[in-house]
């Protein structure tokens, strides 16, 4: 394995809607996240296929103690006048910080406060380039799969987007 990444909700759902969850998988990870991001995964198809990682022992969920709750919602509260960060994004954070993890995320807010910790944080587009570099996606099915992702969440850096598509579709 090559790293052990903590992942949040919105990478799970991005990758389920252009059909990549799978792809991420493959990826020579070891893949944790929090009880409470599967909670937030409540769209029909959606959780099913996340717990199909889960039952085959490729996703990892912590049991987290009552005390590393408190932890977690001490975190919560301590920072929620500043940046309205979730319990959820908290427990990723949390959960991150503990073990030395590789945190990936596409919520600015957490990435941003969770970066001040020392944590390595990542996007959606890290994980894209992984996956080519580890030849999990071809240049182009890649290019095409950003595309997609793009035209259904705007919130992601374009600059950036159409630079990989350019490289990937060998115009650059």
């Amino acid at each position: 394995m090559e790293k052990i990444v903590v992942n949040d909700t919105n990478i799970f759902i991005d990758l389920y809607k252009i059909g990549l969850l799978e792809e991420m998988f493959s990826l020579p990870w070891e893949i944790h996240t929090t009880r409470l991001v599967l909670v937030e995964i409540i769209r029909e198809g959606q959780q099913e296929s996340v717990n199909l990682y889960v039952n085959d022992g490729r996703l990892h969920i912590p049991e987290l103690s009552e005390e590393e709750m408190l932890s977690i919602a001490k975190m919560k509260l301590q920072y929620s006048g500043t940046t309205n960060v979730s319990i959820t994004d908290c427990s990723v954070w949390y959960y991150a910080l503990k073990n030395n993890y590789t945190l990936l995320t596409g919520d600015r807010k957490l990435r941003n406060i969770s970066a001040l910790d020392n944590i390595e944080v990542h996007g959606i587009l890290y994980i894209f380039d992984k996956m080519v570099e580890h030849e999990v996606l071809t240049p182009a099915i890649a290019a095409d799969k950003l595309e997609l992702l793009y035209s259904i969440n705007h919130r992601l850096p374009k600059s950036e987007i159409d630079i990989r598509i350019k490289l990937w579709r060998g115009s650059l």
